[in-house]
Formats: C-alpha cells, structure tokens, sequence
C-alpha cells in the first residue's frame, strides 16, 4: 500500500502531468523542451553551441522611462562569441518578461516600426543588436538585423535572429535560434 502511495503522489502534485500518469507516473508530460542553439553564418552551421550568460535587467533611460534591458552571450565549440542585446520599452515591470515582439537594429530597415515612447525631446525606442566575435578576439557589430522572441516564461526566453555583418570585401548574414536559454533577472 505504501508503494501504491509513492508512485501516485506525483501524479496529484503536478496537474500538468499526462492522463497516463495515474499508471505510470515517471511519464511526465513536459511544456518546454532542453535548451538548445543553433547558428548559421552564410548558410555555414556553427556547432555545439551553449549560452554563457543570458541576464536581464531594468535600465533607467530617463526620468520615469524604464527599459528591460537583455543580454545574452553564446558560443560555439569553437570559441567564436555571439553577442546578442536587446531593449524592450513595452514591459519595464521586473516582475514581467519580455515582450513577445521583434525588435529591428537601429540600421533594418524596418527599424521605425519598433515600439517607442516620445518624450518631446527624446524618443526611446525597442532595439537589437549583434556582436559577433572570433576566437581570436576580431569582433563587428551589427545593427542591421532583428531578434524575435517567441516566448519568455517561467525564467526562459525562445526566439531567432538574423543580422547582417558589414565586411571589407562582403556582408555575411548571421541567423540562429535559442530555445529555452535561462535568464537570470538583476
């Protein structure tokens, strides 16, 4: 009776459990899947990636206008660093993730379309931005591009991104996913 007990607990503890749980309870449906990255430079896929930092944090732009302010570091098993960063002025509650939203770098052409706050003399407005630094330490930015995030809850943030890298003889497009990369608030 005692074992009978201990495989039905969790079943009644977590009601995101799957109707089979009753019977078996170690089969346990689950809402979000690993974290996983993926990037491409030129259609040329970069491997094992993982994030190193993702923290997000409230930024005062000016008096009573507050940003959420994203950071995020991935690498590659080969050492090279994207950098992504990005500023949401729709939900500047610390107690709310981000918006689900894009948001343009200052230089896509779409970038007008990002939400914004006019405070007469200034506007502030929703923006991204690329970092992409080699292994040997050579970095470019880019402003020309978006982030999209899909989803941000319980802690995590889903989304892609696409930028294009300005180089002396050509540009590279630079285009990823992250999916479930855990985000410390600050």
């Amino acid at each position: 009776m005692s074992i009978g007990a201990i495989l039905l607990f969790p079943s009644f503890s977590n009601p995101k459990l799957a109707a089979s749980s009753l019977i078996l309870p170690f089969s346990k449906s689950s809402t979000f899947k690993p974290t996983a990255i993926s990037c491409q430079i030129n259609n040329t896929y970069f491997n094992d990636f993982r994030a190193t930092e993702a923290s997000l944090f409230i930024m005062e732009q000016s008096e009573n206008i507050f940003a959420k302010v994203l950071n995020m570091s991935l690498e590659d098993g080969d050492g090279n660093l994207f950098a992504l960063s990005l500023t949401d002025l729709e939900k500047a509650e610390m107690d709310s993730c981000l918006t689900i939203n894009s948001f343009y770098g200052m230089e896509h052409k779409k970038s007008d379309q990002n939400f914004s706050q006019d405070i007469g003399t200034t506007v502030f407005s929703n923006n991204s931005s690329l970092i992409f630094e080699k292994k040997d330490g050579d970095s470019t930015i880019s402003r020309n591009g978006w982030i999209k995030i899909n989803r941000c809850e319980k802690g995590m943030i889903s989304g892609n991104f696409y930028f294009i890298m300005e180089g002396e003889k050509s540009n590279k497009s630079i285009e990823g996913e992250f999916v479930n990369v855990l985000i410390s608030m600050e």
